[in-house]
Parts: structure tokens; sequence; C-alpha cells
């Protein structure tokens, strides 16, 4: 009952959160309370599956589908989005657990070899693109050093690259004009 009270809490709380768009303290402290979470439950999955009791192994599979719902709703679920690695880390973590789940069945075979080890790799690499693009330290770091090197190619920086927008009159994709010192 108590698992069943937790997930649906949290999907309470999912369904009142508002998207995070950019790197700030914010983004970056709900980031890392979700990879931890994430992480803790990753680790934990390892003692259940050892238990081998059905009711917490399925009990702990809505877990890790409440976890990845709460951080597409909260990050975004790719990687055009700003903070989509927060949501892809998720996806990352239950296709790991899934892959633990088919192996724990088969007594110990994975259904593609390597596909657990694949899974965690994936999980940690977006778990780490995760934390450094909610950061707004590690993120304003990183839109500096790109706008050094567009201003290099280009002459400027951001403002220098052609940006598309929908004219409000006849709905076509036109493009906007740069600014003075851009070269072409």
């Amino acid at each position: 009952m108590k698992s069943v009270f937790c997930v649906l809490f949290l999907f309470a709380a999912v369904a009142q959160a508002e998207p995070f768009k950019d790197a700030s303290p914010e983004s970056l402290q709900q980031a890392t309370k979700q990879m931890n979470a994430l992480s803790k439950a990753m680790t934990d999955g390892v003692a259940i599956l050892k238990r081998g009791d059905p009711a917490a192994i399925t009990a702990h599979s809505k877990r890790f589908s409440a976890l990845v719902g709460s951080g597409e709703s909260q990050f975004g679920t790719t990687i055009f989005e700003p903070l989509g690695s927060c949501g892809i880390a998720g996806n990352a973590s239950r296709t790991w657990w899934n892959a633990q789940l088919f192996a724990a069945y088969k007594g110990g075979i994975e259904q593609r070899p390597g596909s657990i080890k694949d899974a965690l790799g994936e999980f940690q690499a977006k778990r780490d693109e995760c934390l450094q693009s909610s950061d707004p330290v590690i993120a304003a770091k990183v839109a500096a050093e790109s706008d050094a090197e567009l201003k290099k190619k280009f002459g400027g920086g951001r403002e220098c690259l052609t940006v598309f927008t929908v004219d409000s009159e006849t709905k076509e994709l036109v493009e906007k004009p740069k600014a003075a010192h851009c070269k072409s």
C-alpha cells in the first residue's frame, strides 16, 4: 500500500510541475534530485530482483515508470529540448531495468548480449549531460565558449546565426535579418 501511495503522490506532483526550459539553480536542484532518485531505483532494483518477490518487482516497475514520467514532464523527452537529456536519462534507466528483468526471467541470459551494460552506459552519459546542462554556471561557460567560436568564424556571436521565424501575415517561414556587423 505504501508503494502505491508513493507512486500516486509522485504522479500528482508531476501533473502540477512546470517544465524547466533552461539552466538555473532550480533546474539543477530538481535535476540532481531526479538523477539521484533514478540511481537509487537502479540500486534498489538489484536487491528486489535477488529477492524474487513478484509483487515487489511489479511495484518497482511502476516506480520506474513514475520516475520516467516525472523526468519527461519536468525536462522534456528529446535532445532538441534544452534539458531533454534529463528525460532521456530516465528512459535509459528504465531500459536498464527492463533488460535486468528479462535476464532475471531467463536465468541470467540477456535478450541481447551487452544490453544491460549498454543501458547503464547510456544512463550514465545522459545523467552527466543532464546535470551539466541544468547547471547555470556550466551552461554559461559553454555558451561563452560557443559564442567565442562563432565570433571567430562569423565576426559575431549567436546574433550572427541564421534564424527563421513564421511571418504572422503570410504564415510562411522567413529568415530574420542579421546584425549589421555579421559576415555572410
